[in-house]
């Protein structure tokens, strides 16, 4: 099974399965944006196992319901305050990630506190069944949908962010290709544009979300062909400084959070 079918059996409701022998390679090809998910995924299920050697007396660790209740403890939940929340914030998933991760440790807090008080049978009762087990079981979920959303989504994002070196190689004399301002002013010519006025449009064409993309990412260029215009008339410096502030880096951005939206609304519900 390869890591996408892993993720992708999660998501259609399939459980967790097994991996068998993954090499580094796969393990790697987990890896997106600072979070290796199908370890968070592991690490997050791993909690049940944690609270039941807690609850029957045969755990070393000395867990705390004042930690285990907060949501920025763990390392899932230090990324979705850090880099997550940086590049997925506007994500309606990432926002379910965030919501359900924090009430599932609000009820690893409660298993943890009844334990705590002695009633090792309520606690028991809570972790395997109720809000415990449905929450837990969301938030794998929501990990392996962000996954595959993000994965759909990266090579468009990373193709498009690249604009921003090639500009700035262009500008600086450094590049081997040649770059002018029409090229660069034209949505049709990227990889992206192609793809938004080929295959993409064809495939997609009615959802409110691509002609989100194709718009932002036709101003993007426009963005992009002034600043190119500005380089061509000898504003080395004022074209550079375009590149970090103002329209083109504030369309750059909106172009990647119109991505990952069109690629959250053409997934299967689940």
């Amino acid at each position: 099974m390869g890591i996408m079918d892993w993720f992708k059996n999660i998501v259609q409701g399939g459980g967790t399965p097994d991996l068998a022998a993954p090499g580094a390679a796969t393990e790697k090809s987990a890896e997106l944006a600072g979070l290796n998910f199908k370890t968070a995924i592991d690490a997050h299920m791993k909690w049940k196992v944690r609270l039941e050697s807690y609850i029957n007396g045969t755990s070393t660790e000395d867990l705390k319901v004042e930690v285990i209740c907060r949501d920025d403890q763990c390392p899932l939940g230090k990324w979705i305050y850090d880099t997550g929340g940086e590049q997925f914030g506007y994500s309606e998933t990432f926002s379910e990630v965030k919501a359900h991760h924090a009430h599932f440790h609000r009820c690893a807090g409660a298993v943890l506190e009844t334990a705590q008080r002695g009633e090792t049978d309520a606690a028991l009762k809570l972790l395997r069944g109720g809000d415990y087990v449905k929450t837990s079981e969301r938030v794998k979920m929501l990990l392996a949908r962000m996954f595959m959303i993000a994965s759909e989504g990266r090579a468009a994002v990373d193709t498009h962010i690249k604009w921003k070196s090639r500009l700035q190689a262009c500008i600086k004399g450094e590049s081997a290709e040649t770059l002018t301002v029409d090229t660069a002013s034209r949505d049709d010519q990227c990889t992206v544009g192609q793809w938004i006025h080929g295959i993409g449009g064809a495939r997609f064409g009615d959802l409110p979300a691509f002609l989100t993309v194709k718009a932002r990412h036709a101003d993007f260029h426009r963005c992009a062909g002034d600043v190119l215009a500005h380089a061509e008339r000898g504003e080395q410096a004022q074209a550079l400084h375009m590149l970090e502030n103002g329209p083109f880096a504030e369309a750059s951005d909106r172009v990647v959070e119109a991505i990952v939206v069109l690629f959250e609304r053409i997934k299967p519900a689940t």
